[in-house]
């Protein structure tokens, strides 16, 4: 075998392996594609089943993030596989190249060989074999550019190739993102009480626990309220629902409008608020619900809240702070005691 042919041979074998890699990654793409597939449609199928059960809410929702990982991990395999493909082009059109010159210095050759065939005296056996050698070569040299031509044919099919995948994988990306958006607005909206914009138990739980670390981390001052809108029971029996959401508002409002963008506020369930404030003294705080429980005594039909207060001590835990500021909900805040609601005869 000649040094051209050992080369084509080996150029024949690394585009095999390259050919087996790229089928390779589409394998994986499908499979992940696949799998977010499936998953997608467990989630469905659990939409449809679950109503408004926050326990199938919660799993549906865990199930749309692992199938959007899925997603980006497919838009990556996708990107993967493009690359590999371009790299098996390439390889290609080096081994087409190769072929190519290959194919001219055979034709070289075969020139050369049909001068010398041809001495003054005439062809002998020598000129024939020359001849038939040449003949060979050219033989050879076509097939080379045969191949040659094959190789960039295929060259082309594997950059089309890798142009879907990226295609697909931007499309995955898109999808995930668009995913992920939907998500957190879910997200939002679960985590955020309807009727006041203030954090859910749960989630202001969460958020309380990651405070109250920071806080413990850079030696902070921490202080909570534990905040109870006085009446609201009665006002809900005397006037409907509506007026005592339209209370709970108010008084969400007014704790936004007096405390700090970021001072967390939980509505913790019925009339019972919990809001924390860090790197403020508790006196300051205090002075704060004041004039909050001032501004409802003010309000015509007005109601009033009590807030309960504690300062966070050293190791102590969420639940612990909490029951101190809870203990100490034993009067209405502000200047005048909330007033009693007269109805119209």
């Amino acid at each position: 075998m000649t040094r051209s042919d050992e080369t084509g041979a080996d150029r024949d074998q690394t585009l095999s392996d390259a050919d087996q890699t790229s089928s390779d990654s589409d394998q994986t793409s499908a499979d992940t594609d696949q799998v977010a597939a499936d998953r997608d449609q467990a989630a469905s199928d659990r939409d449809l089943a679950a109503g408004v059960d926050p326990r199938d809410y919660q799993i549906t929702r865990d199930i749309r993030q692992r199938t959007t990982r899925q997603r980006e991990r497919s838009a990556r395999a996708r990107l993967e596989a493009a690359t590999e493909r371009d790299a098996v082009a390439h390889t290609r059109d080096l081994a087409a190249a190769a072929r190519d010159h290959a194919a001219n210095a055979r034709d070289m050759a075969m020139a050369q060989a049909d001068a010398a065939s041809e001495p003054p005296g005439g062809r002998g056996d020598f000129g024939v074999e020359i001849l038939l050698r040449a003949a060979d070569q050219r033989k050879r040299a076509a097939e080379y550019r045969a191949l040659a031509a094959e190789h960039r044919e295929l060259a082309a099919e594997d950059r089309h190739a890798s142009a879907q995948d990226r295609e697909q994988a931007s499309n995955e990306r898109l999808r995930a993102l668009a995913d992920r958006e939907i998500l957190a607005a879910e997200l939002a909206m679960n985590e955020t009480d309807e009727l006041t914009g203030a954090r859910t138990r749960a989630a202001g739980m969460t958020d309380l626990d990651r405070e109250l670390d920071r806080c413990r981390r850079t030696g902070s001052m921490f202080v909570i309220a534990y905040v109870d809108v006085v009446g609201l029971k009665e006002l809900n029996e005397a006037l409907g629902h509506s007026a005592g959401d339209e209370l709970l508002r108010d008084v969400a409002a007014l704790f936004r409008e007096h405390l700090r963008p970021y001072d967390l506020i939980v509505r913790m369930g019925g009339n019972e608020f919990l809001c924390a404030i860090p790197d403020m003294s508790e006196a300051d705080v205090r002075n704060r619900f004041s004039a909050i429980g001032s501004e409802l005594a003010a309000q015509p039909d007005a109601r009033g809240i009590r807030a309960g207060f504690a300062t966070l001590r050293e190791d102590e835990t969420a639940a612990e702070l909490i029951s101190r500021a809870d203990a100490e909900l034993i009067r209405p805040l502000g200047q005048a005691p909330p007033r009693r609601l007269h109805l119209a005869d």
